[in-house]
């Protein structure tokens, strides 16, 4: 089954608006092709007015028959402005139904994309950039597009036509008919060769568009690190090798279609003097009328566009097929994280209690362990620290509990249960998670927060940021809470961001809240200000907090202390500093350096 084969679901969705579309194709083909045979009819009804007029020369009967015949030419032209009126208004028909059917599936193939996208856990982005999946959520659609509508509406009218058309020559002359056919299998031919290249280059030219935004999408992203390093010329030099590249497949591309045009029309222009020379040999035998002749080359300049249209076709076809196959790469794959089988949808809320039972982790099958053998248990309410040195498994570790990542090894259990019966979408709602990297939206300050719970009220959101610290600075801005914080939240300093992230995990009052390095950016004396605030919620809520600070860990009812992905030490502060250990090297080493900073 081809890639196009994935699209049969949505024809059937929008069958009330294909089916309609198809038959107004035809029925505008159809008065299309009656054209030639009114015109046929007028130029042969001229000798007969001739012949009529030289028989009755120098009496009355010739100004009758002079009006006559005006009045004959006159229907003539009546009748054919009235079928190529209906042809076009069948037209007009066929593409408000089939285009539009087209902008309805590709609505439908975007949201499909983009809801899948969501679902997909961070190592596929690890393999697919940013720059490659917006092409594919973007161009590669519009390919799709352009296939489901303009490609089918092209090639049914094609269709028709030249059936009816080469139908009804056969029926005038299969002689003349035959002659003027002689072109067609050369066009068939140039039209496979064009076929195959287009495929080729237009797949090239998408995966060279997508590294093309991959660098515009990077170089942007990270433009406060370009500037620091003053890398502005060497980023708009390899901007321009990768423009570069993509213009050299979009002339490769467009070389194709250069050499396909002129071949094409000179193949038409020789099956129109064929139909010239051929037909006139056949009028001086008596076979045909000068109006066949006339009739033959309308049909034969009727099928330019229709043999025209089947190359179209087959170029979106090609183009189609290439980016249905990769956006098929994308929705075949699955989410490694989500509901199974032993989902227990029953389950509405969670407690709060984190149990890790021999838990393990390795990010490839056969790459180093990140997390070996981690065993713990974390009552409702309680507090639970985690610190180590860098690398040590830390970010790992609470990842695992919101089920961003699954062990490898072992067992996570939330309220005495295995995370993966509990449903996603209960488990992550009851869960207040502040990453290491803090991103903010390009919205407003109050959005960001209300990102969180997004039927917060006003009141909500201010309590928010005054237990992040971050009234104050919100309330000193222009517009307050209704400041816009720009891409990534550029507009605010890493402290803000920060103290902005833990409000919008706050406000959603959860069951656990996991603090992953977050106040690594703030001072000692907002962390003490927040770390005030936070201490409200012990007791109520789960707390994790994972810090490079023993000042941020220090009030914690269990602390664990990592090492090479192992606990190497357990316990409260006093315990861990009784027993000398890495905890206590920790400890007495920041002493020394908060000791250094004030002198």
């Amino acid at each position: 089954m081809g890639p196009l084969a994935r699209l049969n679901p949505y024809y059937r969705k929008y069958k009330h608006l294909f089916i309609p579309g198809l038959l107004c194709a035809v029925v505008s083909a159809v008065f299309q092709i009656t054209v030639p045979i009114v015109v046929r009819q007028a130029v042969d009804s001229i000798p007969h007015f001739v012949d009529l007029y030289n028989l009755f020369g120098g009496t009355e009967v010739q100004g009758y028959l002079y009006a006559y015949f005006f009045a004959a030419l006159l229907f003539f032209g009546f009748v054919i402005v009235v079928l190529s009126l209906l042809s076009g208004l069948f037209t007009f028909l066929m593409r408000q139904t089939l285009v539009v059917a087209s902008r309805h599936i590709e609505f439908d193939l975007r949201n499909v994309l983009y809801e899948h996208l969501q679902k997909l856990p961070p190592a596929f982005y690890h393999r697919f950039s940013t720059g490659d999946v917006m092409t594919r959520a973007t161009s590669d659609i519009e390919q799709v597009r352009r296939y489901v509508g303009p490609a089918l509406m092209y090639v049914t009218r094609a269709v028709v036509v030249m059936a009816t058309a080469i139908a009804v020559m056969t029926i005038i002359s299969p002689t003349l008919t035959l002659y003027a056919l002689i072109p067609m299998p050369f066009l068939a031919v140039s039209v496979f060769f064009v076929a195959h290249m287009v495929h080729s280059r237009s797949d090239a030219l998408q995966q060279q568009y997508s590294r093309l935004t991959s660098r515009v999408q990077e170089a942007l992203s990270g433009i406060r690190v370009l500037k620091a390093y003053t890398r502005e010329e060497a980023e708009a030099q390899a901007f321009e090798r990768e423009s570069a590249a993509y213009r050299a497949r979009s002339l490769d591309l467009a070389l194709v279609d250069a050499a396909w045009r002129p071949v094409f029309l000179v193949l038409i222009g020789l099956a129109t003097i064929i139909v010239v020379w051929v037909g006139g040999h056949l009028v001086a035998e008596g076979a045909i009328t000068i109006g066949n002749i006339a009739e033959y080359i309308i049909y034969v300049a009727l099928m330019t566009w229709p043999v025209a249209s089947i190359g179209f076709v087959i170029t979106m076809v090609q183009r189609a097929s290439a980016s249905m196959a990769r956006l098929i790469e994308i929705l075949d794959a699955e989410p490694s994280i989500a509901d199974g089988e032993a989902t227990d949808a029953s389950i509405q809320t969670i407690q709060g209690r984190i149990t890790f039972e021999h838990v393990g982790f390795r990010y490839e099958a056969e790459g180093p362990p990140v997390l070996q053998d981690v065993t713990f248990d974390v009552p409702a309410g309680s507090t639970l620290a985690i610190v180590g040195r860098t690398g040590a498994g830390k970010s790992t570790l609470v990842e695992m509990i919101p089920r961003l990542l699954d062990p490898t090894e072992g067992t996570v259990r939330i309220d005495g249960r295995d995370a993966r019966t509990i449903p996603l979408q209960v488990l992550r709602a009851h869960i207040g998670y502040v990453p290491q990297e803090v991103f903010l939206f390009s919205d407003t300050v109050a959005g960001n927060i209300a990102f969180g719970a997004l039927d917060a009220s006003q009141e909500a959101i201010e309590q928010a940021a005054r237990e992040a610290d971050l009234l104050d600075n919100i309330e000193a801005f222009p517009r307050g809470f209704e400041t816009y914080v720009g891409e990534r939240g550029i507009t605010l300093s890493g402290g803000q961001k920060q103290r902005a992230s833990i409000a919008r995990a706050l406000i959603r009052q959860p069951r656990i809240l996991i603090l992953d390095d977050a106040l690594s950016a703030v001072d000692t004396r907002t962390e003490a200000t927040i770390l005030g605030h936070l201490r409200r919620h012990y007791g109520r809520r789960t707390v994790v907090i994972v810090s490079h600070r023993i000042s941020a860990v220090q009030d914690a009812d269990l602390i664990l202390v990592l090492d090479e992905g192992r606990i190497v030490e357990r316990g409260t502060h006093a315990d861990l500093l009784a027993h000398d250990g890495l905890y206590a090297d920790l400890y007495r080493k920041q002493l020394l350096e908060q000791e250094i900073a004030a002198l």
